[in-house]
Order: structure tokens, then C-alpha cells, then sequence
């Protein structure tokens, strides 16, 4: 025997989704926050207190612009 489905009740299901989703973007999209670079001396960081996996991100950082200014 065959089962008989709604489509239709599926179907206003992930429409009621979609809908959802569009309008969290929507909100989401207008709710970005400005970022302002600020630029860090050197000396203010204390290189001593943070962690080895952020060091090691500052060393890659540093090396990539290294390389770029040397290329250029």
C-alpha cells in the first residue's frame, strides 16, 4: 500500500523556514559593526604574557609582510 503524503504541508514548512533565514540575514546584514583598525606599537605588547599560538600567529603575520615588501 502506498502512503499518502501532503506536499503542500512540507512544502509552508521550509518556506517558513526560508523566510526565517532571509530575515535573520537581513537583520544580521544591518547589524554589522564598524571596525577601526588601530595601529599597535610594538612596544606596547607584552610579548612575554601571551600564549605560544598567538606569537607564532604574530611571527607568520610579520613574515608574509616581510616577504611581500622584499618582493616589491
Amino acid at each position: 500500500m502506498a502512503r499518502k503524503v501532503n506536499l503542500s504541508k512540507k512544502i509552508e514548512k521550509i518556506k517558513a523556514q526560508l523566510d526565517e533565514l532571509s530575515a535573520e540575514i537581513a537583520n544580521g546584514s544591518q547589524k554589522e559593526e564598524v571596525v577601526v583598525e588601530q595601529k599597535i606599537k610594538i612596544s606596547d605588547i607584552d610579548f612575554e604574557g601571551e600564549e605560544l599560538a598567538t606569537l607564532i600567529k604574530i611571527q607568520n603575520r610579520l613574515m608574509r609582510v616581510i616577504q611581500a615588501k622584499i618582493k616589491n
